[in-house]
């Protein structure tokens, strides 16, 4: 997984913590099971959202191809069919810009 020429570490981590963030968003779903009600209802999905938020943003911005620094996350989100764009983002081998394979 995740064969794109970018910074592997920064990347894996910015898609944990968004994945952390969006997990504490859904706490109306899940949380009533293992938190206080008025904690999975307010405040675990308000801390959610400001940690998926500025996660979210950095994989836009901040990944970027080694070689032309095409915005590779940013094309998966935004130029990339909505059902497979996160599946081609982690799979992918090769650049779409500038075709750069990865390590």
């Amino acid at each position: 997984m995740l064969k794109l020429p970018v910074n592997r570490f920064g990347t894996w981590l910015l898609l944990a913590i968004m994945i952390i963030g969006g997990a504490l968003a859904a706490a109306p779903a899940w949380g009533r099971f293992v938190l206080p009600e008025e904690v999975a209802l307010l405040t675990a999905p308000l801390i959610g959202v400001f940690i998926f938020v500025p996660a979210f943003v950095g994989l836009c911005t901040l990944v970027r191809c080694r070689k032309c620094r095409y915005r590779v996350f940013w094309h998966a989100v935004a130029r990339r069919n909505h059902q497979d764009g996160i599946g081609w983002f982690l799979t992918a081998a090769h650049c779409p810009e500038c075709g750069e394979p990865g390590p």
